[in-house]
């Protein structure tokens, strides 16, 4: 059996995962579970609880060995051990020593150690399987209970027994004798209140015939919910058969009377907990089982106050015996539910009532269900506490996700789930027939935890619950239904006895929630080179705007929903109901822009929406409909748009109904999803707008990374807005085509035209839109920011270039020259100008040609010289020419900082816009996530060459979008955005590299059979002990800020992963990981609240500077891109557009001017030894500055100590910064650009 499995493998190892070492141990179990059945069964008829050890699976501790045999394998038989025994003798079997003659020097491996080394193999090596062991170890408790909790139980058991009988009474008598009040569940028609006079039935109370432990507690012990909180505890309560009728099944008749049931024993409870007794301080409330209105439960609070070391809910339960109701009237076929109150209609061709039917029928499974549990725990090694592992790691798992406990978190499905994978079932949809079905075979009996998780994981990965549904009863058996009974539900898994469907009441998106969660977990599982434990177990994925695509929270108080009587029957709650009606009419209309819808009540007015979208779809404004000549379907189409449904003639000649959404810039087309969510939910059920609350797409969300309309629209070419990034991609295609056309007319042939800038390749933080350049002069400076994209040339190979690294670059300046003179002759009104860079040195790269288009958009052109590379490091190589007659060599302090230019500027940054650009083609979203990732750094003051370059964020959103974690890859830019976030609040940059695989991504063979992007193995290898060899020569050094690299992001092209990151010490690394902590604590606590400020999460607080710097905005070429931005600025002058800007010459276009940031600049040029600055450089007007504090206090005084000293009053000749004279001097360069200046230390 096991060689099978191994065989089959599950898919990587979901088999195989036990490390009990026990190879015979199921044959034995097997022979035995004859008696233990029966020994569950006396349970059930015996009025105590009771903890017998043969019933119940032997609740003892697994660590003491029940045969207390001394070589720790006491669960072997004799043959076994005779068996090894005999076997070992044919070997010699040395001790260790000192080396001798014998080449064996230790003894074999025994079984139980191999099975160990098998076991830590299979759950994915030996860090893995300790981490797993730890958390079981810290997760299951002892199977036998604590002495304080059996007293507890023992006593709410006895309480219930001796209670008084309660005489039956008409319901209105009944309630008003127990005097509380009592919440019937069902629709008021069914009320007894309501139709008193009618009611010929009563209410009544006695004795129950048994009290027992249900759920898993009692077959395999107690786990750790929380600190100081264990796992629930199911006490069932057995009501008396006496007390009902055969009529009670009808009309909620059943529900009524069994609320009444336990409302008699929560008014007991709740008086004796005001008592002095053990039940003396417990906490009694309502809840109901499964999320089922019908099956309301009472939920005991116990703690320390019980003399209990951690807290604990009993949930009482109700239960019924299976003979009460016959078998047939409760198939989910029949109708237990008459429309007509009261009437003696016929019900022949009644609406049939499955919800309903399935309630009752859960009231009398709770001991099969018991016994299935108990019978698993008998076919898998008890001694490891197999199924007490799975059952924990399911529910550890399923919480870290935001799987709630009645939609897939709880022991009971887990349970059902590992019945499927152990013994197998029926597989129906043989054929493409839902009611086609075989058989198949479970994996067997040697599975360990681990190995039945991830079988598990891969059944519901794999299974489509709706095509093919799951039977884990056969077709034909006198005590269950027929299969095609079942096949009235959508999905269909149905529980070992064959009387419930487990997804019956289950929305398709919860169980599309639940798979989708499996499959993503074997996805990520893929890499077994990577860590993955906390990723499945210790790390929380439950945040709906990171788990969602778009997560929205409706309030339901207002809305208007279906009046009809069986559809409130079969969803008694108002949350249920909608639900219900709201994933119906949501899919219809969002159709194939999702991949599911996932509703869950948050409130008992409140639903959440999470919508999983599909990046091919989900942003199409055209939905076309039926065609005209299909009126049926054209009247339902109808129906569910009304006013916005049209009909349209297409170019092909069909003439079809459409609903078309209308865009006002590209980027908007995010916002569709969201718009049709709020437009359905408004027509169908008059929910307003303001109810619906976006926590993903919205206005404000774009807002962040789009200039205000009246700054954009007074110098931009008008519409402009609705191309989006087109316009510049047109003017490079334009510029690279006059580019490679002109060879003629210049001395050297034009060989290459590389772009290297965010505005081409979509990820810059706003927008380039083209300038409107006849009347650009009129507006104020605050608005007239121009940005260029970088593109590089490299002309031919020839002769003419010099040796001389001067020399190069005059002609360099040559090139420039004569293209400045030719490009406007080819392009018309086009303006070229040389620009230099300020404080560049004669041997480096310092000059740039500055191209306006006359469609408005801007480039800067910079030459490529190919031996320039291999010059500058001959310099940096060799002490003097080789020959005496060759020019002598520049300083090598001129040379070192001319190599980094150039390496970045013409080898880094082109390849990385190579692989960077087909990132918005693969990925639609990833642009506009990448953007919003931009400019929160940039809000924060941290984006910049100094410090987060844009290089890296672009990275980061890679990494997201590529390596999704526990998700999908994200299919909206808030999801990417906050992907991230969470990336950078858990990311431990000081022990592990980020591993981006930018250029794998453009080989499909890289990719995993999930599609996730892998960085290759023998490269990842590679990067780790460059990063390992990095932090051993840094240790010791961490003190230093300047020492220690923090943040290491490695690509193919970048093994150390120091090419972006060198900017980032210890402080900007701590600040970035404390500022997402803290954006996703305000998301996490604006979702609890139910609205979000968005503009929140992007100002950053400033009371950790030690300075403050105010700009005068009106003085800042960005201030429209500023979070906050104050139309007030500009507006005012917009109104006479024939005055110029008198600050400026009547052509005054200066491309890049930004005045805040060359400011910025020049400090940290002159103070950066002093002081580290800080600027949001999207229209920011704060300058943020930190004392150095590896030059605070006193020093010696000594030449060249690089910042303004005073003395110190002591002995010694010490100085120290003098802090008052630096920020005079600040004041001093900023005159009229800098407002004031805080000194806060």
């Amino acid at each position: 059996m096991r060689n099978m499995v191994a065989q089959q493998s599950l898919k990587r190892k979901a088999a195989l995962g036990n490390g009990s070492g026990n190879k015979r141990g199921p044959a034995l179990r097997q022979s035995s579970q004859a008696e233990n059945e029966n020994g569950l069964q006396k349970l059930g008829n015996e009025s105590s609880i009771s903890y017998d050890e043969e019933a119940m699976g032997q609740l003892e501790d697994p660590m003491i060995d029940p045969q207390d045999s001394s070589d720790g394998e006491g669960s072997f038989s004799d043959v076994d051990v005779h068996e090894e025994a005999s076997e070992s003798e044919e070997y010699e079997q040395p001790t260790a020593g000192p080396s001798g003659s014998s080449k064996n020097l230790y003894k074999a491996p025994t079984l139980s150690e191999m099975e160990a080394l098998r076991h830590v193999e299979e759950t994915g090596g030996a860090t893995f399987s300790l981490q797993l062991s730890e958390l079981l170890e810290s997760s299951l408790l002892p199977t036998a209970p604590h002495a304080a909790l059996k007293d507890l139980l023992t006593a709410i058991h006895s309480r219930i027994l001796g209670m008084s009988a309660v005489e039956s009474l008409h319901p209105a008598k009944a309630i008003k004798r127990i005097g509380i009040k009592v919440p019937f569940p069902g629709p008021a028609e069914f009320s007894p209140l309501k139709n008193s006079k009618e009611i010929k039935w009563t209410l009544g109370w006695a004795k129950p015939e048994e009290i027992f432990i249900g759920g898993s507690w009692s077959v395999v012990g107690g786990y750790r919910k929380e600190k100081r909180e264990m796992g629930g505890i199911d006490l069932v309560v057995a009501m008396p058969h006496g007390i009902f009728t055969p009529k009670d099944r009808l009309d909620y008749r059943y529900f009524h009377k069994r609320m009444f049931y336990l409302a008699v024993i929560f008014s007991e409870l709740q008086r004796l907990a005001t008592k002095e007794g053990e039940l003396k301080g417990v906490k009694i409330e309502w809840s109901t089982n499964m999320a089922d209105e019908r099956r309301p439960i009472v939920v005991v609070h116990a703690g320390k106050d019980q003399g209990l070391k951690s807290k604990v809910e009993i949930r009482i339960h109700a239960s019924i015996p299976s003979s009460l109701f016959p078998l047939s009237s409760l198939s989910p076929t029949k109708s237990l539910v008459r429309t007509t109150v009261f009437a003696n209609t016929d019900q022949s061709n009644a609406t049939p009532s499955p919800l309903y039917n399935t309630s009752i029928l859960h009231d009398t499974l709770h001991k099969p269900h018991l016994l299935h549990l108990h019978r698993l725990s008998q076919l898998l090694p008890s001694n490891a506490r197999t199924v007490d592992s799975f059952l924990a790691l399911w529910r550890i798992w399923a919480k870290r996700r935001g799987i709630r406990r009645e939609r897939g978190g709880s022991a009971w499905l887990a349970g059902m789930v590992l019945g499927w994978v152990i013994n197998g079932g029926w597989l129906g949809g043989v054929g493409g027939k839902r009611e086609q079905v075989k058989k198949v075979a479970g994996v067997g009996r040697g599975l360990g935890a681990w190995g039945a998780l991830r079988a598990a994981w891969e059944f519901l990965a794999h299974t489509d619950f709706k095509q093919t549904p799951i039977f884990l009863h056969p077709p034909s058996s006198p005590s269950s239904f027929e299969h095609s009974v079942f096949l009235t539900f959508s999905h269909v898994f149905t529980d070992p006895t064959g009387l419930v469907n487990i997804f019956a009441g289950w929305d398709e998106g919860e169980i599309d929630f639940l798979r989708y969660h499996a499959r993503e977990t074997l996805a990520m599982l893929e890499d077994e080179s990577g860590e993955r434990f906390a990723d499945v177990f210790l790390k929380e994925f439950d945040l709906g705007p990171a788990v969602f695509d778009e997560f929205f929270h409706v309030d339901i108080s207002s809305a208007r929903l279906p009046d009809d009587l069986c559809k409130r029957s079969e969803h008694p709650s108002v949350s249920s109901l909608a639900m219900t009606v709201f994933s119906s009419t949501l899919h219809q209309g969002l159709s194939n822009r999702v991949n599911f819808v996932h509703i869950r009540p948050i409130s008992e007015h409140g639903l959440s929406v999470g919508l999983l979208l599909d990046p091919l779809h989900a942003n199409r404004v055209l939905d076309i409909g039926p065609s005209s000549d299909k009126p049926l379907e054209s009247e339902a189409f109808r129906g569910l748009w009304e006013e916005k449904a049209e009909l349209r003639r297409f170019k092909d000649g069909s003439i079809a109904e459409s609903v078309v959404w209308d865009l006002s810039r590209p980027e908007d087309a995010a916002l569709i999803p969201s718009k049709i969510v709020r437009y359905l939910l408004e027509k169908h059920y008059s929910i307003p707008g303001d109810a619906v609350t976006s926590f993903s797409s919205s206005q404000n969300w774009l807002g962040l990374i789009q200039i205000p309309s009246s700054a954009r629209d007074a110098i931009t070419i008008k519409g402009s807005e609705k191309l989006g990034f087109r316009p510049m991609l047109s003017g490079y295609d334009s510029l690279y085509k006059v580019l490679k056309d002109i060879d003629h007319k210049l001395p050297l042939a034009v060989l290459n035209v590389q772009p290297s800038s965010p505005l081409l390749r979509y990820s810059s933080t706003f927008v380039p839109h083209p300038v409107d350049i006849h009347r650009f002069s009129a507006a104020p400076d605050c608005i007239k920011y121009i940005p260029s994209a970088d593109v590089i040339l490299q002309f031919e190979s020839s002769p003419k270039w010099p040796d001389d690294l001067a020399a190069v670059q005059k002609v360099k300046l040559a090139l420039f020259e004569k293209l400045a003179r030719t490009l406007p002759s080819r392009l018309p009104e086009t303006k070229a100008e040389i620009v230099f860079d300020a404080g560049a040195s004669e041997i480096e790269d310092q000059a740039s040609l500055v191209v306006m288009l006359p469609e408005g958009v801007s480039f800067r052109l910079r030459i490529y010289y190919e031996r320039e590379k291999t010059m500058l490091e001959r310099v940096l190589q060799e002490e003097k020419p080789l020959f005496a007659t060759s020019l002598p060599y520049p300083p090598r302090r001129l040379v070192a900082p001319a190599l980094a230019i150039h390496l970045e500027r013409f080898h880094y940054l082109p390849a990385h816009h190579s692989s960077l650009a087909p990132m918005h083609h693969r990925y639609p979203t990833y642009s506009s996530a990448c953007r919003l990732l931009k400019r929160w750094f940039a809000a924060h003051m941290l984006l910049g060459k100094s410090g987060v370059r844009e290089e890296i964020v672009e990275l980061i959103m890679a990494g997201v979008y590529l390596e999704p974690g526990r998700g999908k890859t994200p299919s909206s830019a808030v999801g990417g955005f906050m992907r991230a976030m969470e990336l950078l609040e858990c990311w431990d940059w000081r022990t592990e590299p980020l591993l981006i695989p930018i250029i794998s991504a453009s080989s499909p063979s890289s990719a995993s059979a999930s599609g996730r992007v892998r960085f290759p193995a023998e490269l990842k290898e590679e990067a780790l002990k460059l990063f390992e060899h990095l932090r051993a020569k840094e240790k010791g050094t961490e003190a230093k800020e300047g020492s220690v690299h923090a943040w290491v992001v490695c690509t193919e092209q970048d093994m150390e992963g120091m090419r972006w990151t060198k900017g980032i010490g210890k402080a900007v690394a701590a600040r970035v990981g404390a500022l997402a902590k803290a954006t996703v604590k305000a998301v996490k606590d604006s979702v609890e609240r139910g609205s979000l400020d968005v503009k929140a999460l992007f100002i950053t607080p400033l009371e950790h500077y030690d300075i403050i710097i105010h700009l005068s905005p009106k003085l800042l070429s960005t201030s429209a891109q500023s979070i906050l931005p104050d139309p007030s600025l500009w507006e005012p002058h917009l109104k006479y557009r024939n005055l110029t800007s008198s600050s400026e010459e009547s052509d005054g276009m200066r491309i890049d001017f930004d005045p805040a940031a060359l400011f910025v600049d020049d400090l940290k040029r002159i103070y950066g030894d002093s002081l580290m600055f800080f600027i949001d450089r999207h229209g920011g007007d704060v300058v943020g500055g930190v004392w150095n504090l590896a030059r605070d206090g006193a020093r010696g005084l000594k030449s060249f100590l690089g910042w303004n000293g005073m003395p110190v009053k002591s002995e010694a000749e010490l100085v120290e910064i003098n802090k008052e004279a630096i920020i005079g001097e600040i004041a001093r360069l900023g005159q009229d650009l800098v407002v004031k200046i805080e000194r806060r230390r």
